[in-house]
Parts: structure tokens; C-alpha cells; sequence
């Protein structure tokens, strides 16, 4: 995969890569600005402010941008996480200017109503209490505040209650100030897209104040943890839902792909081993997988299960027991070759979406300020070997202060 790239005046930096078979774009404007970003008085506000973009701007109402590129048959939409914002657009290769044009004025010119943030206070309230109703998302929320205790990585995205209720325009206006900057934006596209005219709009639509106040990005790495166990208690729910993980390590520490790798022995697909013993030969969780996250100076790897309360601590019993395995005994290859395999084909197959490839681009520059072609992606996996794979076992799992988080269910059991 080849891509072009052209920083502006401003700073913006802009990357793109044409893909010929295909008619669309798929394009996306990215702000390095997330939950992590967030003070304690306005925990939330990052995600809020991805709902009052599409409210209303000094150019459309909010029926304008809902209806604007859906009349052109392509869509517009946005999402927070918690290191980066990102508001993207489907559209046909034609209606590339539309989309950049529609996207600059919700970054650029938002007005955010009384009447209209009052109302998605409600909306987004709705949303937390959806998060509590929901045992699994519940439970990670809290995994994530304990594997990253009092550190802004914990935090909720969507925030708290108290929180948004006391959200106001000035503090909208505030940390899109302090965060909605030009060197700290990314846009990318991938499609049937010409890089040249990609530019020239971005040039013509993202105009800043040339008076801007360009301010540096302060990212506090979270302190170390010891080995502990949380219980939360809800009435809601049926079974116990856990998850147990630790600490990892950022995304650009070089063995980033051997965790993958790790992840994927665990629970990457059927054959996986927590599938095959935990649900298929103990028959003991329906739902049960690991995960991965990564971070600029930080990560962690989970285990998630639900089940029967009676069976909760059988379950946990035996998910350390795999674990174990990999630290003291070797992948063997067959094993290997299988978990390479579906890696391998899941960042191939992925490719084949533009909107895929236009977040890689994004993803691999904000964090690593370059983008890896895929042949030396697919290069690292084929280069992962059995002694590989328990080194990085050892160095997370041996001895280490595992956090267990645990939501237990008080309905008659």
C-alpha cells in the first residue's frame, strides 16, 4: 500500500491513498483530543462535544447537516475514544468537496444552542444509563478504571451524570480551543481519491485564525499498579461477568504484534484455546475472549467471561490455567502457523474496505508518524517464532499484579 502525504502551512497534516478498483471515498478527519484530555470538573466533555457538532453551525442547522451529503447518498458520522476524536464521511469520488466542506464546518463552526445542549445532556445521560444496563459494557468501564486507577485513562468516555449536567458553551468553546488545533489534526481518505484536490480543499475549508494559540499536548503516564480484585454488585443481571488483565505496554513497543499473536492463541476464533476449553470442553461460558488495547505510553490485555454465578470461580480458575500454559510452555507450530494465518488474513481482508484503510492510515500515523506498508506488517508476523511468544509471556504474565474485575450479580443468587 502506497499513500501520499502533505503537511499545510497550518500544520495540518493530510494523507491519502488511491485506490483505482473502487468508486468512493472514505474520509475522515481525526483530533488528537480524547477523554484522556479531559479535567475532573469535565469528564465527558470530548464525547459530548462529538454529539453538539452535528447541532447546529453558522452555515447549516442541524436538519442541514443531517440531510446535506444523505441527499448525495453519503453519510457522515463521528466517533470519540480516549486519545483521539474522529468525524469521517462515505461519499462517492464526486462529492469529495461536499464532505470536506461539511466536515470543516462542524470543526470550525459549530454554535452550540442553549436549547439544543440542553437537550443532548438528556441524550447522552440516556446513553450512560444505557452502559449500566448493559452488564458487559458496564463491566469494562470498570476494568478500566481499575487497571488505570485515578489516571484520565480510566475514565469513562462517555463521562458521568453530574458532569454533563453542568456542561455549558463556554466550557464546549474551551477545549475545542485548547484541542481543536491545526498540528493536531489528521485527515486521511482512501478511495478513488486525487491527492491534489484532497489538498486544495482542505486548504480551502480548514481555515484557521492565523492568531491561534498553538498549545503542546501533555500525556501523564499512568503509575504502576499492584495485583488486586474489585467486586461491583448489581441486581440487573444473571450471571457474574469478570474480566481479568494487566498492564501491557504502548503502541509502539516492537513487540505490539507477537501480543496480537498472543491475543489470537487465546481467543482468535473457535479453535482458540479459551473457546475450546472453557466453552467447548468445560461448557462453563457462552461469551468469553481476550482483548488488547494500546496507548501512546500505555496499554493492557483482558480476559472477559460471563457466567453462572456457581461456576464464576471454576471459570477464573481455569483462564489462569491457560495463561500459565503460555508461560511455561511453547507454542507448538502447528499452532503458530494457524494463529499467523488469522492474523494475517484479518488485516488482508480488512483492506478491502475503504473505511478500514482510511482509519489504518490514521491510527499508524498518530501514533507511530509513519505508515507501515503492509508487506513489513505481514513481514513481523511471519518473523514470530514459539520462543517469541513465551518470551513476551513471561515478561507480561509471569509474576505479574494481575487486576480482576469482577460484576456480581445479587438477583436471588
Amino acid at each position: 500500500m502506497s499513500y501520499k502525504k502533505t503537511v499545510l502551512d497550518n500544520g495540518i497534516t493530510v494523507l491519502s491513498e488511491h485506490i483505482e478498483h473502487v468508486r468512493s471515498i472514505s474520509v475522515g478527519v481525526w483530533i488528537n483530543a480524547g477523554s484522556r484530555d479531559e479535567t475532573p470538573p469535565n469528564l465527558g466533555i470530548a464525547h459530548f462535544l462529538e454529539h453538539m457538532l452535528f447541532k447546529g453551525t453558522k452555515n447549516r442547522s442541524k436538519i442541514d447537516i443531517a440531510f446535506f451529503l444523505e441527499y448525495l447518498g453519503g453519510a457522515v458520522n463521528a466517533y470519540t475514544s480516549k486519545e483521539y476524536t474522529c468525524i469521517y464521511a462515505r461519499c462517492l469520488e464526486e462529492h469529495l468537496q461536499q464532505s470536506i466542506d461539511l466536515i470543516s464546518d462542524l470543526l470550525l463552526h459549530s454554535t452550540f444552542p442553549d436549547e439544543e445542549l440542553e437537550k443532548e445532556k438528556e441524550v447522552v445521560i440516556d446513553e450512560i444509563n444505557d452502559i449500566k444496563d448493559s452488564p458487559g459494557d458496564l463491566l469494562f468501564d470498570k476494568f478500566y478504571e481499575d487497571i488505570f486507577p485515578k489516571h484520565s485513562l480510566g475514565h469513562p468516555i462517555s463521562g458521568f451524570e453530574e458532569n454533563v449536567l453542568n456542561f455549558k458553551r463556554e466550557i464546549c468553546t474551551e477545549f475545542i480551543t485548547q484541542n481543536y488545533i491545526p498540528d493536531r489534526i489528521v485527515i486521511t481518505a482512501s478511495g478513488y481519491i486525487d491527492h491534489k484536490k484532497l489538498v486544495q480543499y482542505v486548504e480551502q475549508f480548514f481555515t484557521f485564525k492565523k492568531d491561534i494559540i498553538t498549545t503542546k499536548r501533555v500525556l501523564n503516564p499512568p503509575q504502576p499498579i499492584k495485583e488486586f480484585e474489585k467486586i461491583y454488585s448489581t441486581e440487573k443481571n444473571q450471571q457474574t461477568h469478570f474480566c481479568i488483565g494487566t498492564r501491557t505496554f504502548s503502541y509502539t513497543d516492537s513487540d505490539r504484534y507477537k501480543l496480537l499473536a498472543l491475543n489470537a492463541i487465546l481467543s482468535g476464533g473457535m479453535s482458540s484455546r479459551l473457546f475450546q476449553n472453557i466453552r467447548e470442553e468445560y461448557g462453563i461460558s457462552y461469551d468469553i475472549g481476550s482483548f488488547t488495547d494500546f496507548f501512546h505510553d500505555a496499554g493492557c490485555m483482558g480476559i472477559y467471561a460471563a457466567t453462572n454465578p456457581k461456576n464464576s470461580d471454576m471459570c477464573i480458575d481455569l483462564i489462569h490455567k491457560e495463561v500459565d500454559k503460555l508461560v511455561h510452555e511453547k507454542v507448538d507450530e502447528t499452532e503458530l502457523q494457524r494463529t499467523k494465518a488469522l492474523l494475517k488474513s484479518s488485516i488482508l481482508i480488512g483492506l478491502e474496505s475503504t473505511s478500514a484503510r482510511m482509519n489504518r492510515l490514521a491510527k499508524q500515523y498518530i501514533y507511530l508518524k509513519e505508515v507501515y506498508p503492509i508487506d513489513k506488517v505481514i513481514k513481523n508476523i511471519e518473523k514470530i517464532t514459539p520462543e517469541d511468544l513465551q518470551e513476551l509471556a513471561i515478561r507480561l504474565f509471569d509474576g505479574v499484579d494481575y487486576v480482576t474485575t469482577i460484576l456480581r450479580s445479587t438477583n436471588g443468587n
